[in-house]
């Protein structure tokens, strides 16, 4: 009687044992769930990456370090905003001649007081600015010229490009700077500084500009001299 009594046994414990088998849930699969730590894991990390930063710029405040590379950097913003400040409106001016001093009435001939004054602006190039471009402008009044002027100039264009360039002519000569540091630019009567209508305001207008370039920068961007 007992192996029949054993193999009842063994048939009544057989739905169990295989009840024990594992389930899954419904709707998860593995590869769902291995997606979503994934997902957890990259936001732990950029998390993670925030508290770092945060340490870090309190580190930075706490020595000082946050503030010294702010004022480096306002300071080279300001330099670099003055920079291009001063190359739109063509460069710091080192001399404003009038052009009655400079050259006889009517013509792109320098006489000698005006040659003895650009030797004095050479002076000043040559130990201020040896390695600076220098941009050489001319202005003229609005006055339109004589006949007999317009022989030899068509325009006050090229009255004042006759001018300047007659200026850069003496500078290179005379100066030890080179012929690649000058640029002759001719304004004719389109950027008066006084009113054309006195004599006094025509004579502020007939001048030359002698400026000089900030030193070029080595800009990283393109985007940065786009302007």
């Amino acid at each position: 009687m007992r192996p029949l009594l054993l193999f009842v046994g063994l048939a009544a414990a057989l739905p169990g044992l295989v009840g024990c088998a594992p389930t899954r849930l419904p709707g998860a699969s593995a590869p769902s769930r291995l997606d979503s730590l994934r997902a957890e894991n990259a936001t732990l990390r950029s998390r993670l990456r925030r508290v770092e930063d945060s340490l870090r710029f309190r580190d930075d405040l706490a020595t000082g370090q946050y503030y010294r590379d702010l004022r480096v950097l306002t300071d080279r913003l300001n330099r670099l905003a003055y920079e291009v400040q001063m190359r739109r409106q063509g460069g710091r001016a080192v001399r404003v001649l009038p052009a009655d001093s400079l050259f006889e009435a009517g013509t792109a001939t320098l006489t000698a007081a005006g040659k003895k004054r650009l030797r004095a602006t050479i002076a000043h190039l040559e130990t201020a600015y040896p390695t600076r471009a220098v941009r050489v402008e001319g202005h003229a009044d609005d006055t339109p010229l004589s006949e007999a002027l317009q022989e030899r100039f068509a325009s006050n264009w090229e009255l004042s490009a006759a001018r300047a360039t007659a200026v850069v002519r003496y500078l290179i000569a005379r100066s030890a700077l080179a012929p690649s540091q000058f640029a002759a630019l001719a304004y004719g009567a389109t950027d008066p500084v006084a009113s054309n209508a006195t004599a006094r305001g025509r004579r502020r207008n007939r001048r030359v500009r002698i400026a000089v370039l900030p030193p070029p920068q080595d800009y990283s961007r393109p985007v940065d001299t786009s302007w």
